[in-house]
């Protein structure tokens, strides 16, 4: 477990995903254009102890952790893609999982450059929500195209799924965001 309790915060950034989980506030990844410094760190803002908490990835993301996408449900933090701001070409489909309680993280889908009509491509900037234990993978970019699919990760046998949509496609220039409401 790689842990730092640090009494400042992270510094400035863009590019980073954020959620919230209990009394967090969850910053993941970015990249500072002035140094030309990627993050790949995961921070907590513990909001009722105003203290921050910086956990570093314990594997390699190779510099894909800018612009990446980011839910949260009870003590996980799910993170699916992301993008080298160097080569903006780079781009991942890595499915990591950080768990809270236990400060540890989790591979659950690897970053590979083989994937079929079940499995998303490399992408950033994409939509991902929890929803019947499994995670979706809405949107998002490959290689400067916006793709209208939608993934799904079964979270209890690790499988994916494309998701066939009956309603209009999908249209974006920008990152889109999505949340379920009503079993919807």
């Amino acid at each position: 477990m790689n842990v730092e309790n640090v009494t400042s915060e992270p510094t400035g950034r863009t590019g980073h995903s954020m959620t919230s989980v209990n009394n967090f506030l969850i910053i993941y990844g970015g990249y500072d254009f002035v140094n030309r410094i990627t993050y790949n760190e995961l921070w907590m803002y513990n909001t009722i102890g105003d203290t921050w908490i910086r956990h570093q990835t314990p594997f390699d993301t190779e510099n894909r952790s800018t612009l990446s996408a980011i839910c949260a449900v009870g003590n996980f933090v799910y993170i699916f893609g992301g993008k080298n701001p160097s080569v903006p070409s780079q781009a991942t489909n890595i499915l990591i999982s950080f768990d809270i309680s236990s400060a540890t993280w989790k591979i659950l889908s690897v970053h590979t450059n083989e994937y079929d009509q079940n499995r998303p491509p490399q992408m950033y900037n994409s939509c991902i929500v929890y929803h019947n234990e499994s995670l979706y993978i809405v949107g998002g970019f490959t290689e400067g195209e916006f793709s209208d699919k939608m993934f799904n990760f079964c979270l209890k046998t690790s499988k994916w799924t494309f998701v066939t949509q009956n309603a209009p496609k999908l249209s974006s220039k920008k990152k889109i965001f999505s949340t379920v409401f009503k079993n919807k």
